[in-house]
């Protein structure tokens, strides 16, 4: 379906590109006109938790315990039961492929893996939203490869 934009909507901005036959992908969430007060507590969960996963990604993490890392705040938050998309997708020639992460992916993150973290809440008839980076698997830890702020949006006067 299509419509205009209106006041108090909730976007997920979810875009790439291809560089020497590189893919990219981020997601970020806006918020036009305003934001109630649990919308901002959601996003701020929807925060943590990104952060937690892209800390949990380094070297040697066990996939299953990246995903818990990040899902983990979710759950105790009170909205696991939203968060039903894997934790992330692999990314390069193609924008998904692996590894994926999430919690059946038995395998351990090596370096020059390179795929995104993107945790969400999405409460049907309400509201989604969802935050994603990058992250590619470096020698000694990670690096992430969006530079966009993580910050609230809200758009005003639309």
């Amino acid at each position: 379906d299509q419509r205009v934009i209106q006041e108090k909507d909730i976007i997920i901005l979810d875009w790439g590109c291809k560089y020497n036959g590189m893919c990219a992908d981020m997601s970020r969430t806006v918020f036009v006109g305003d934001i109630t007060e649990e919308e901002r507590q959601v996003y701020e969960i929807v925060l943590k938790s990104q952060e937690e996963g892209e800390k949990a990604a380094v070297k040697g993490a066990y996939i299953p315990e990246v995903d818990k890392a990040a899902r983990d705040v979710i759950k105790d938050a009170g909205y696991e039961k939203y968060f039903f998309t894997r934790l992330g997708h692999g990314i390069g020639y193609s924008v998904h492929e692996a590894p994926d992460i999430k919690k059946s992916n038995q395998r351990y993150l090596e370096e020059g893996m390179v795929f995104s973290i993107e945790p969400g809440i999405y409460i049907a008839g309400k509201f989604g939203m969802r935050i994603e980076n990058i992250v590619a698997v470096t020698e000694n830890g990670n690096e992430i490869l969006n530079k966009a702020s993580k910050e609230i949006k809200i758009i005003k006067n639309v």
